[in-house]
């Protein structure tokens, strides 16, 4: 067991109390376009022993939507940063839709090492027990593997989701769409509880890698209508309605 996954449990549980920040609208996104909303909003954990820290930051992006994204830069590093999601979000809009791209990639030889050059987090629990769904880039894993991670007696669980892989061109935007409230349902069976923590994470110090991932928004939105030819239709990105 990967000492990084125990960690990052531990900075999810602290995450369920940090504050919530300012009036959220409809739907809800973070685009960080602003780099003072950022380190309001998100709270950096993750510092091991010896192990260098996982740089996050706001910067100047050409074709991002608002011209500026969060990178995620790990130089045989590890690292997180966190945010809460309170239920009147998830429950209401359960969607999460994200756009990144990977600009620098993780670097293994032949076996699969436990880096990722990004994983965003969603789960839910407390300092006993924690359950969290895992979207992660890897590098050899096929596409849409999901492995499973429990420690503790099974007090600690992750359920990892292969969202990319190697097979990802560099420098191209990929946007992913999930229902994070049916995936945890089909995944955990039941809905997830209270204050859910919402982590985006990179780390690369097994590999020694210097990865950069470049993530432009993510959004909290409902389900898509009956009938809607995919889960954008009629519902383009959203206009900068953020929880900043």
């Amino acid at each position: 067991m990967s000492r990084v996954y125990l960690l990052h449990f531990f900075f999810f549980s602290a995450a369920l109390f940090l504050p919530l920040s300012g009036a959220e609208k409809s739907p809800y996104r973070y685009d960080f376009s602003q780099e003072s909303a950022f380190k309001k909003t998100w709270h950096w954990r993750g510092k091991l022993l010896g192990v260098s820290k996982t740089r996050f930051y706001v910067g100047q992006s050409a074709d991002a939507l608002d011209k500026r994204s969060l990178f995620l830069e790990a130089n045989s590093s590890s690292g997180v940063i966190i945010t809460q999601i309170p239920p009147r979000i998830w429950k209401n809009y359960p969607v999460m839709r994200w756009r990144w791209r990977i600009l620098r990639k993780v670097k293994f030889d032949k076996k699969e090492l436990d880096d990722q050059a990004a994983v965003l987090y969603f789960g839910d629990g407390n300092t006993l027990k924690q359950t969290m769904l895992a979207y992660s880039w890897e590098n050899f894993t096929p596409l849409e593997k999901k492995t499973v991670i429990s420690y503790g007696m099974g007090s600690r669980t992750i359920h990892r989701i292969c969202a990319r892989n190697k097979d990802a061109e560099l420098s191209k935007w990929y946007e992913e769409e999930r229902n994070v409230v049916e995936d945890f349902k089909k995944t955990v069976g039941r809905e997830p509880e209270g204050v859910c923590g919402l982590t985006i994470g990179a780390n690369s110090q097994y590999s020694k890698s210097n990865t950069l991932v470049e993530i432009d928004f993510i959004e909290f939105r409902k389900t898509k209508k009956k009938g809607s030819s995919s889960a954008a239709a009629g519902n383009k990105i959203a206009k900068r309605r953020t929880l900043q």
